[in-house]
């Protein structure tokens, strides 16, 4: 049933106010079922059976149990079956080996969450005939190392990022807070710049911020030089190495690779600023819960894999938008939560926190409405903008 209040939300009731028509176009796959609509009646939309395949970043934590519940509650209204495997942030042999087993089991189209061997894995999927779209990615890598071999190669059919593609505006929110709450000496966590050079961009933003405050302040913030975790948890002698910070911005997964060794080395003092957010004791120790560790964190919505999943319904389907542009990476509206309100918003109302499709903000019946071959006037404009509508603002 299609949640009025957050399509009201989301804007996609004006931007698609269009009957939803006969798909046509030669795809592969059989006609399958009708789109549900409010009240449970049928549509008139005859969709066709599609097998996607859906590579993860990991294959636990809150984000993966919410993209594929989901994915679960969607998987008839849109006519897809959901196949799923685990990617690898380091390791290409490994990804080309899952595309391959993901290509064996019949899989029409992927969606990679990693941008690690992705040159041969094009390869693969040509010589297969598999098309490929990225989630929560902005194949930095491929974009600029390898734009011809992967965004200009037809079976690439483009990514959304996990939140911005530039996410210095988040380095300077989180900066703002630090200075707000007098915070004087910051530590920062990365991962390698092979992997994600976006987060060495984020914590040089976060440093100039810092330093442009300290121009005219009396008290200077010391930030400290970068600490960089080869995707493994932070070195239990990082703490007493730096027993004098009182606040740490990990723009790597904080979660995972900080907090749970913060706690092993009885800092939980720590005012600590991240990315996502992967246990319910992250969410438990949020601002004036519990030991209060966690200050703020930013994560992004499991809807905007409508964005893959339309180009490559559409694709399979053969049809495409009248105004789709070459492959491209967009970005999405991320969650950013740096409050106790925004946190009881995302608590209450996100399918990030809830992993219940009833608190989807995208529905199926609106991603069988946003492709061209099921409504011959959707855009892919109507596509883009509604990735800009899955922030706090919109719980």
């Amino acid at each position: 049933m299609i949640n009025l209040k957050k399509a009201a939300a989301l804007g996609l009731a004006a931007a698609m106010s269009l009957s939803l028509l006969v798909g046509c176009g030669s795809g592969s796959g059989s006609t399958g079922g009708s789109a549900s609509t409010e009240g449970g009646s049928e549509s008139t939309t005859a969709t066709k059976h599609h097998k996607i395949g859906v590579g993860l970043y990991t294959d636990s934590g809150k984000s993966v149990e919410a993209i594929k519940a989901y994915l679960a509650g969607i998987s008839d209204t849109v006519d897809c079956e959901f196949v799923y495997t685990t990617l690898s942030t380091y390791d290409e042999a490994t990804n080309l080996t899952e595309v391959q087993n993901l290509i064996s089991s019949g899989c029409e189209g992927l969606i990679l969450t990693a941008d690690m061997g992705t040159t041969s894995i094009i390869e693969e999927c040509q010589a297969a005939g598999v098309y490929v779209a990225g989630f929560l990615c902005d194949y930095n890598q491929s974009m600029f190392t390898a734009h011809e071999q992967v965004f200009e190669n037809e079976y690439f059919l483009g990514t959304v990022c996990d939140g911005w593609a530039d996410a210095s505006p988040y380095a300077d929110m989180v900066a703002e807070q630090v200075i707000e709450n007098g915070y004087k000496s910051v530590g920062i966590v990365i991962f390698p710049d092979y992997a994600y050079p976006n987060q060495t961009e984020v914590a040089k933003e976060f440093t100039a911020k810092i330093e442009e405050y300290n121009e005219t302040a009396e008290e200077k913030i010391e930030v400290k030089e970068p600490t960089v975790l080869n995707f493994a948890p932070i070195d239990a002698t990082y703490f007493s190495e730096n027993s004098d910070i009182d606040c740490l911005f990990s723009v790597a997964a904080g979660a995972s690779f900080v907090y749970p060794q913060m706690v092993a080395a009885g800092r939980t003092d720590i005012a600590l600023y991240t990315t996502g957010f992967e246990a319910t004791e992250d969410v438990e120790n949020f601002g004036s819960s519990g030991n209060g560790c966690y200050k703020g964190t930013m994560c992004s919505a499991p809807e905007a894999i409508a964005y893959p999943l339309c180009l490559l319904i559409d694709k399979l389907n053969g049809t495409v938008y009248s105004d789709l542009p070459e492959a491209e990476r967009v970005d999405c509206q991320p969650i950013i939560i740096l409050s106790d309100e925004d946190m009881a918003k995302v608590k209450e109302n996100s399918l990030y926190y809830s992993a219940d499709y009833a608190d989807a903000l995208i529905t199926g019946e609106d991603i069988v409405n946003m492709c061209a071959s099921y409504n011959p006037d959707a855009t892919y404009a109507n596509l883009v903008e509604s990735l800009q509508h899955l922030g706090v603002d919109a719980l």
